[in-house]
């Protein structure tokens, strides 16, 4: 810990101690119209391209691309979207995928770059196909602490049994811990009352005994309940401060950069409100 990530803006640090960062979960295909699917289809990504830029205006960090689906070539087109990502808006990038030819022929676009891979389980068969491509690129990870043992796990200490399993693999290839960011696991709480619990004291067994950067997916948060996205806001929120570090979230989540800003500047994660303060002098020059 922590993570480095790079792209033509720069250098993006996941960990303790840093800012939030925040990635845009809009270019997944399912989440998206059915024109949007038919520009795919005819290999056509321009209207993708434009979500990527409109979240990095609105203040988000980086994008995870998912576009898995049985009528669309993912070995041609995650590779096209990250070109076409890495050269018009610049931000780093996740590759969400399990696809190994789209993955490695996405990563060869991205290169030298360094990019993210979501996601590697702990399930022996996904970690002997992931860990040489992640190490011949060398790509950071998102650890989805999954496997073999316990599944899915719904208490603390199988999520991190889980999790140490990754890290074991990856340390066996030489690749550093640095390079894993885990994910706590992100359960919808109208299923799962306790969940929110369980995921807190996750996360801060990963940063604190694991030594790992942590991140979820927000968007499970408030699935069931009105309003999903206020419930998705106040969950990110509450995590930071028992290690979050980074989240895959919906940009279109009202107060959601503003609010996430104030509490890195409350937590010490943005000395001296730089960040808090320029967010919001962007945001007062674009209603004058």
């Amino acid at each position: 810990m922590p993570t480095r990530l790079t792209s033509p803006n720069g250098e993006l640090i996941i960990g303790k101690g840093f800012p939030t960062v925040l990635i845009n979960d809009q270019l997944r295909i399912m989440d998206q119209d059915p024109a949007i699917f038919e520009q795919l289809q005819k290999h056509n990504v321009s209207r993708l391209i434009e979500i990527a830029r409109e979240g990095h205006a609105a203040g988000l960090d980086m994008v995870d691309i998912l576009i898995f689906h049985q009528d669309l070539d993912e070995v041609e087109l995650l590779p096209r979207i990250a070109w076409s990502i890495k050269q018009e808006v610049g931000c780093p990038i996740a590759l969400d995928t399990r696809n190994v030819q789209a993955l490695e022929a996405a990563l060869k676009e991205i290169y030298p770059d360094k990019a993210l891979i979501n996601s590697v389980s702990a399930e022996r068969k996904v970690l002997d196909e992931l860990l040489p491509i992640a190490k011949k690129f060398g790509a950071a990870m998102v650890g989805m602490p999954i496997g073999d043992t316990y599944g899915l796990p719904k208490v603390v200490d199988e999520r991190v049994y889980e999790a140490q399993v990754i890290i074991d693999a990856c340390e066996g290839l030489g690749i550093s811990r640095d390079d894993l960011v885990m994910d706590g696991v992100c359960l919808a709480s109208s299923a799962e009352p306790e969940t929110f619990e369980i995921t807190l004291q996750t996360l801060k067994r990963f940063q604190d005994e694991l030594k790992v950067s942590t991140i979820l997916g927000i968007g499970n948060a408030g699935f069931g309940m009105p309003d999903q996205t206020v419930i998705d806001l106040a969950y990110l929120i509450g995590a930071i401060p028992w290690g979050l570090h980074s989240a895959i979230v919906n940009p279109d989540t009202a107060g959601l950069v503003s609010t996430v800003r104030a509490m890195d500047f409350l937590m010490n994660h943005d000395v001296g409100g730089k960040r808090y303060i320029n967010y919001w002098r962007s945001q007062r020059r674009k209603s004058h």
